[in-house]
């Protein structure tokens, strides 16, 4: 299937995005997983209500706005109210952001406790007022960068349709749809496989591009996802956290490359090269509005990339798998492997 127009700004498809993280989507990861292959960076998730009201926020969340190497750079928003969203968005606008993100897929206690992302969502007296939100946004001739939403499967296919179709009439130009339903335990919200069939028959009954979310441990796991769905791109989150360099490595494979790529040491070294360049120990810049420090940031990405799940586990096996790709295709097109 032809895959759809993207949004001015966004780049070409497929795209390979990171996902938004609170306290791991800083400035300096950014760019470590921009130069191994990351099309498109998506920041940790801001309160929109503080984002409009407090320029002491917004210096928090963005300093002193988008740099020119942090582009495209999709700012995403908390919100229940388009008194705070639109606000938001066009102050994310003016500080440089690319395009903006309303979360509806959240599952963690603080969006349950705050009624938004998939809490806000998974309630469907309370879409109407969803729908509102992005309507008011999308309406506002002031806003010209795209709006976008993230949102998990709703209780059953039909229902994740009729939603995912709601959003689409209401202004949303991308969407973004984690394979998993919202589960009142907080150790099940990433367990077992993502449903990428439903991610597919989600993206069939809409005409705006999507991107898939869900079922990547490994650099090959991106292009079977991407085959599985039809999607315009990929995000991803925890196997990005482990292995900055994971689309590159994807990429790799898809083009036959030789080398199984930076070892986790190599990724530290680099991601803390970057967090010296942007800043780090500066008390006036911050690498989360989450009440993290800067040094605590960090040690939560160097220790992910040293972790079992880390470019280790599983190098030797994409390796492998990448030289008998390469045979497989060699001998196709009628040439000696």
């Amino acid at each position: 299937m032809a895959p759809r127009q993207l949004p001015d700004g966004f780049g070409a498809s497929p795209l390979l995005v990171m996902a938004p993280m609170v306290k791991q989507s800083d400035r300096a990861f950014r760019a470590l997983v921009r130069s191994y292959g990351c099309t498109l960076c998506y920041t940790e998730m801001f309160m929109a209500e503080d984002f409009a009201s407090s320029a002491e926020y917004r210096q928090r969340a963005l300093g002193d706005g988008v740099d020119a190497e942090d582009h495209p750079l999709v700012v995403q928003f908390a919100a229940n109210d388009a008194k705070s969203l639109l606000p938001a968005a066009l102050k994310a606008q003016e500080m440089g952001a690319d395009g903006v993100d309303l979360n509806l897929g959240c599952p963690q206690r603080r969006a349950r406790e705050g009624r938004y992302g998939a809490w806000l969502a998974n309630d469907e007296t309370e879409w109407p007022g969803i729908a509102k939100m992005l309507k008011e946004c999308s309406d506002c001739s002031e806003l010209r960068i795209p709006l976008s939403c993230k949102i998990r499967l709703q209780h059953t296919l039909t229902a994740t349709m009729k939603f995912a179709q709601l959003l689409e009439a209401s202004g949303c130009a991308l969407l973004t749809i984690h394979g998993r339903k919202l589960l009142c335990s907080k150790s099940k919200h990433r367990e077992g496989p993502a449903d990428l069939g439903a991610i597919a028959a989600v993206r069939g009954v809409l005409r705006i591009p999507v991107l898939s979310n869900g079922n990547v441990r490994c650099p090959a796991d991106v292009a079977r996802n991407l085959r599985s769905t039809g999607c315009e791109g990929i995000m991803v989150a925890e196997q990005l956290l482990n292995d900055p360099a994971l689309f590159a490595r994807a990429t790799a494979i898809g083009a036959f490359a030789a080398g199984p790529g930076p070892s986790a040491e190599e990724l530290v070294d680099e991601y803390l090269a970057h967090c010296a360049t942007f800043g780090a120990e500066d008390e006036n810049v911050c690498f989360s509005t989450w009440g993290a420090s800067n040094g605590h940031v960090i040690r939560e990405h160097v220790q992910r990339m040293r972790s079992e799940r880390g470019p280790a586990s599983y190098a030797s096996q994409d390796h492998k798998a990448m030289k008998r790709t390469a045979k497989r295709t060699a001998e196709a097109a009628g040439f000696a492997a």
